[in-house]
């Protein structure tokens, strides 16, 4: 009687964690994206800056810089670059990421007037 009673709590235990599993596999089937996500493609360095300009009053040293200009690309759904004073630009991030992403990278890009 007592193994009896051992082989059941075995039972039921495999049990719930069966139905715990087919559970979670049946969220996961629901809530995921029925197309193919889409990664974003980083330019590189060099390649030509896409969407409108940011133009900013500081010239890129190279340098990590203090205020974060692309945050504009959140609110607005549009890809930008941000120009700085000496002629050079950095892409932010693309979207719908809105980071300086070419300016902490390192990562230049051409400017429209001077390709």
């Amino acid at each position: 009687m007592y193994m009896m009673q051992q082989w059941k709590k075995k039972i039921s235990w495999s049990g719930f964690v069966l139905v715990a599993l087919l559970l979670f596999v049946g969220y996961q089937a629901v809530t995921m994206p029925k197309g193919r996500v889409r990664t974003p493609v980083y330019p590189h360095d060099g390649d030509p800056c896409t969407g409108e300009p940011i133009v900013v009053e500081y010239e890129y040293d190279g340098e990590l810089l203090g205020p974060h200009e692309c945050v504009v690309q959140c609110s607005q759904e549009t890809a930008r670059y941000i120009l700085y004073t000496n002629g050079m630009a950095t892409q932010c991030e693309p979207l719908p990421g809105c980071n300086d992403w070419g300016e902490d990278n390192g990562i230049m890009c051409t400017p429209p007037e001077s390709r």
